[in-house]
């Protein structure tokens, strides 16, 4: 069913457009509609609608093109990762994809991203993102996707190595430990000014390098006075 209608254009000129109910797409099952506007004859409009109409009875629907990395992004989002996650997770799903994965890779054709490229990506993003890991991840779930929907041989981004970040040591930074002669006053005051129980226990913890919760878990049975154990 189709309907072909007249219409004024932003310049005040006249056109025609057409809509259009073209059937049922066996691929997917979903009900196909097209609109196309722009022609200047009634006629014109009505032969290219007759012409979609005839390509789709021989050749049937073209099936949906997928070539950058944004489009099978959309894809996956829409088809996978939008059913499985809150609203509140598919919002920051979505800003690190927009401020940093698609800037670097959405123009680029799916099946011509290369490892070098992921390698050197990711790298960037080491070097002044804390996220990175996680944009990583993401992108690779998206080239995970192309593979399962046959338009990708493999996955490039999980042949890379992954950067680890070496923490920065300042030499002005501030050591927060005692040296043996404050270790040494610390513990007189504590057996000079508090009970023994509190000697007991940070002689413990300075002697042993027990955690707190360790040393405070400990129980008679745990001592042997025999074997000074």
């Amino acid at each position: 069913m189709a309907t072909i209608k007249k219409y004024t254009k932003k310049d005040g000129s006249t056109a025609y457009m057409f809509n259009a109910y073209l059937g049922v797409d066996p691929t997917t099952g979903k009900k196909k509609y097209t609109t196309k506007r722009g022609f200047p004859t009634r006629k014109e409009a009505q032969l290219t609608l007759s012409r979609l109409q005839v390509e789709i009875e021989e050749h049937g629907f073209k099936k949906q093109s997928v070539n950058t990395f944004a489009e099978m992004y959309e894809l996956w989002l829409e088809s996978v990762y939008i059913h499985k996650v809150k609203e509140s997770t598919l919002v920051k799903t979505k800003e690190l994809f927009q401020n940093h994965i698609l800037p670097a890779f959405g123009s680029y054709r799916i099946d011509k991203i290369t490892i070098k490229q992921c390698q050197r990506v990711v790298n960037d993003w080491s070097k002044t993102l804390q996220k990175y890991r996680t944009m990583k991840n993401y992108t690779s779930n998206v080239l995970d996707y192309a593979v399962t929907i046959e338009a990708l041989r493999d996955n490039p981004m999980k042949k890379i190595s992954v950067p680890r970040l070496m923490e920065k040591v300042h030499e002005d930074k501030f050591e927060n430990f005692y040296s043996k002669e404050e270790l040494q006053h610390f513990l007189k005051c504590i057996h000079d000014e508090l009970s023994f129980k509190w000697y007991a226990l940070f002689r413990l913890l300075a002697f042993t390098g027990f955690r707190k919760g360790e040393s405070l878990a400990l129980e008679w049975k745990d001592v042997d006075f025999k074997k000074r154990l």
